[in-house]
């Protein structure tokens, strides 16, 4: 943030109350889930293959009716994931809360002295309120999915079943090779509602760590300052018929000549 342009903080996107509000939420949200949490969904990523492949290797008619459940079941938690990334970065943009108590506590001997305490407070009630509604709706997509994927094993072990006994019935495997894929996809099952408990925070991460690393890599437009000659200067500057205006309100000039 530093090394950026002065144009750069002239955006309201990039005011200094976002940035710092930016600062202080997206690390913690991408260390959240880079502990146990990840190793949980490695673990569990793992365990579902290896309950497809046993499934596949015993009874593969229930190992695709199994596979084709937990597909299924990933294609809604992408489009869940993605709705939530989008109400994420809007929130994001949409944040006044943090700016406005930031310039509260930076202006607060101002802000006493004119009286104007019960106008900020509103301001920022207002402002708070907004995010409230925002994550209510966050929490109504969070409730969905995290309904579905901890019943998940109860449709699993009804659709397999059922599968199982037709197969059993028709003589296709035998009841032993059937049984040990059914108990394999419903292993499966159990690691998919073990991790899906993590979604939120996954989601959350990822919108947090994408607008991060957008301040990490952009490049100042004034060129790198790490980079180019260093040679030593000496003498006087003068500037003459200077002209200049910030790039937010170009038609405003500030210096005339």
């Amino acid at each position: 943030l530093l090394y950026q342009d002065a144009s750069y903080f002239d955006n309201p996107a990039h005011a200094p109350g976002k940035l710092i509000t930016r600062l202080a939420s997206d690390a913690p949200n991408i260390k959240a889930v880079v502990d146990a949490r990840m190793l949980q969904v490695i673990y569990a990523l793992s365990a579902i293959v290896a309950c497809i492949v046993i499934a596949f290797i015993y009874c593969w008619q229930v190992a695709i009716l199994g596979t084709s459940l937990i597909l299924l079941l990933a294609f809604v938690m992408i489009g869940l994931a993605y709705k939530i990334s989008i109400m994420n970065i809007e929130q994001i943009k949409n944040d006044e809360a943090g700016r406005i108590a930031i310039e509260i506590i930076e202006n607060v001997k101002t802000i006493q002295l004119l009286t104007r305490c019960d106008m900020f407070f509103d301001h920022y009630e207002t402002a708070s309120k907004q995010q409230k509604r925002s994550e209510l709706k966050k929490g109504m997509i969070e409730a969905i999915n995290y309904s579905i994927t901890q019943s998940f094993m109860y449709f699993m072990m009804c659709f397999t079943y059922a599968v199982g006994i037709r197969v059993i019935y028709q003589g296709d495997k035998s009841s032993d090779d059937t049984f040990k894929g059914i108990i394999a996809m419903m292993l499966g099952a159990v690691a998919v509602m073990n991790s899906a408990q993590y979604f939120p925070e996954f989601v959350k991460a990822k919108t947090a760590a994408g607008m991060l690393f957008n301040i990490i890599y952009r490049k100042p437009r004034t060129g790198d300052l790490m980079e180019g000659d260093r040679p030593e200067i000496r003498g006087n500057i003068l500037f003459e018929n200077v002209k200049f205006s910030y790039p937010q309100r170009p038609l405003q000039p500030i210096m005339k000549g």
